[in-house]
């Protein structure tokens, strides 16, 4: 009797050592599912955020002196830069529009509608992209000052980098700013002056775009 009261006691112990390491397995994996959770509310707020606010555009530099004719530069620089955008593929589908601003002076060579990303990325003014930036290069022929503005578009994509569960929460987040073609700041255009001088007149850097 002594040794199978023994037995069952030792039964008893590793059955309460065993329900006792369930629970804390359970606990810790309710733990998880917790941070989980509110990782992805966090991840998916953060998402939501950016697509209900307007992206930006950013020009640089503002004013630009171009000295007309100088032997070792033929063409203006101004670059263009975004914030806001969150998939790659919203990024890829930016449109950049420049045109020249109500009340400056006409400009030999520049198109009277603009020019964009789009049709315009060759030729006496243009604009390139690197990376969802871009740039606008002009070849200039005659002095003056010339403002511009430039503005752009494109349409919200959602990530494809989330579950199809974490999907539809956003879509439901974001309401009507899904999928719509948005403008850069709210449909205010950028401006920008380029000064084109003779020879000898004052020369400001263009600024350039890095690569990440």
């Amino acid at each position: 009797m002594a040794k199978g009261g023994s037995a069952k006691m030792l039964y008893f112990v590793l059955y309460i050592v065993l329900i006792t390491e369930l629970l804390i397995v359970i606990t810790e994996r309710d733990e998880l599912q917790e941070n989980e959770k509110l990782i992805q509310e966090k991840l998916i707020g953060s998402i939501a955020t950016s697509y209900r606010l307007p992206f930006t555009l950013n020009v640089s530099p503002k004013v630009t002196d171009f000295n007309l004719g100088a032997a070792d530069r033929h063409e203006s620089e101004v670059v263009f830069e975004l914030g806001g955008l969150v998939s790659d593929s919203e990024k890829a589908g930016v449109v950049y529009t420049v045109k020249l601003a109500p009340g400056s002076r006409s400009l030999e060579g520049f198109a009277s509608e603009g020019v964009n990303s789009v049709d315009n990325t060759s030729g006496t003014f243009r604009i390139e992209r690197t990376n969802g930036s871009a740039k606008f290069l002009g070849s200039f022929r005659s002095e003056g000052d010339y403002k511009f503005i430039v503005s752009a578009k494109t349409r919200r994509v959602l990530p494809n980098y989330l579950t199809p569960q974490l999907l539809e929460i956003l879509k439901r987040d974001i309401g009507d700013n899904a999928e719509k073609e948005v403008q850069s700041n709210d449909g205010k255009p950028e401006t920008f002056s380029i000064i084109v001088k003779k020879q000898g007149g004052v020369k400001k850097s263009g600024a350039s775009i890095i690569d990440g």
